[in-house]
């Protein structure tokens, strides 16, 4: 939900209890109102019949006096203390044929000597007029207050946020690669200034920290290679020294490791590389040739092991990748089905406009297939691997891709490469 339509909802919620509750009042403050004015009216009235009594004119006070209804005079037995009392009563209405509120004004007056109980009731405005003329009203002003919130909206979201919605657009286009900070713009509100500025200093240190990170995991991997490589030399030339079969045992562990350090090296520079969008997507890639030709290369290496491949490519399938990402894939894929296979087994590719599909027989793994994807995880810790075979080709099948899923099932390991976004299992 946009921050502007929050707003308009909020004060539309609060507009609604406050005029439920101003309604609410105004009826009570209008029928008093009312009622104050019927009071004094009627008492006029009894002030008239009392001057009227006490001249002794005769007079029809049905007639001359109110109109023609709601007077009614009793003499009472013996003269009494003059008051007025005023209340509310319920007076049938013939016309809308219900009882209706009425103001009853009732006094006790002593005239000539004797005592008199003389009421008069009636209502000017009815309370469902009042009802109805305070509940239009309400709604009136409410139109006008939604009218009013919803241009009130426009205004701020086409105008006042105007700078805030293109300080988003630059944040969203920024790419550390393009080592382009965001340029702060002075506008006229203070708090979007502050948020520019803000953003151009944390884009600029952002930059610089990149700047240092790359060039520090270039030189560290440049810089190891040299050594690593100096040390394999050495170990090469001390090999073909006359050697007991104990010291050559040595110089094989020695080349192995430093075999493992320089993929170690490698792996983790390319990871960082992918991690932070070095290799651009390019030109649209033939996956379907690239498999083809990539399995020529593997094919020796799966007769050694003595594994057979069954494949299922589709012609001409493209995708938006960068060539040295995908064959890194299929090296990695195609590596791990070979290593981690069993005598006389199988390999399975399949290629649709959807999906990249490596299977291959295996034994039985120990734990979540899905936590292989993790650095230097591996199923078995006795393996030579390094454990970022499959670190790699997730990276790359998130950042580029659709995503890679892992499944394991009777014997075989398949892995997943969504070239699409399809639904998953």
């Amino acid at each position: 939900m946009k921050l502007i339509t929050k707003f308009i909802l909020i004060y539309l919620l609060v507009t609604v209890i406050v005029l439920g509750i101003g309604g609410f009042i105004s009826y009570f403050i209008i029928k008093g109102e009312v009622d104050k004015e019927l009071k004094w009216e009627f008492l006029e009235r009894i002030d008239r019949v009392t001057y009227l009594m006490e001249e002794g004119r005769e007079f029809d006070p049905e007639t001359t006096l109110t109109g023609g209804q709601n007077l009614q005079i009793h003499q009472l037995p013996e003269p009494a203390e003059e008051r007025v009392d005023v209340s509310d009563t319920l007076i049938w209405h013939d016309y809308m044929e219900q009882y209706e509120q009425n103001v009853k004004v009732s006094a006790y007056r002593n005239i000539n000597g004797n005592g008199y109980y003389i009421t008069t009731y009636g209502a000017m405005i009815e309370s469902d007029d009042i009802t109805e003329a305070v509940t239009k009203t309400l709604l009136w002003i409410l139109a006008m207050q939604v009218i009013g919130a919803v241009g009130i909206g426009v205004y701020v979201s086409g105008s006042l946020f105007r700078p805030f919605r293109k300080t988003l657009d630059k944040i969203n286009s920024f790419r550390l690669q393009e080592k382009e900070p965001v340029v702060a713009e002075a506008t006229g509100i203070r708090e979007f200034n502050e948020l520019n500025h803000f953003v151009e200093s944390m884009t600029i240190k952002a930059i610089s920290d990149f700047k240092n990170l790359k060039e520090f995991s270039e030189n560290a991997s440049h810089e190891l290679q040299t050594p690593l490589a100096i040390a394999k030399g050495r170990l090469e030339l001390l090999s073909e020294t006359p050697l007991t079969e104990e010291q050559y045992g040595h110089i094989q562990s020695l080349e192995a490791s430093i075999k493992k350090c320089s993929r170690l090296s490698k792996s983790l520079s390319l990871l960082t590389k992918i991690e932070n969008h070095e290799y651009n997507s390019g030109d649209t890639l033939n996956l379907s040739q690239m498999i083809e030709e990539g399995l020529q290369t593997f094919s020796e290496f799966v007769e050694l092991n003595n594994l057979s491949i069954t494949k299922h490519i589709a012609a001409d399938v493209e995708v938006n990748l960068h060539p040295a990402l995908a064959e890194m894939i299929l090296s990695n894929l195609l590596q791990n089905a070979i290593k981690h296979n069993v005598d006389g087994g199988e390999i399975q590719i399949e290629l649709t406009d959807r999906t990249w599909v490596v299977a291959n027989t295996g034994p039985e793994l120990d734990v979540d297939p899905s936590r292989l994807f993790e650095r230097f995880r591996k199923g078995d810790q006795n393996s030579p691997s390094i454990g970022l075979g499959l670190s790699i080709v997730k990276q790359i099948a998130d950042k580029y891709l659709s995503g890679v899923e892992y499944t394991v099932k009777n014997g075989w390991h398949t892995l997943t490469i969504y070239l699409k976004d399809v639904k998953q299992g």
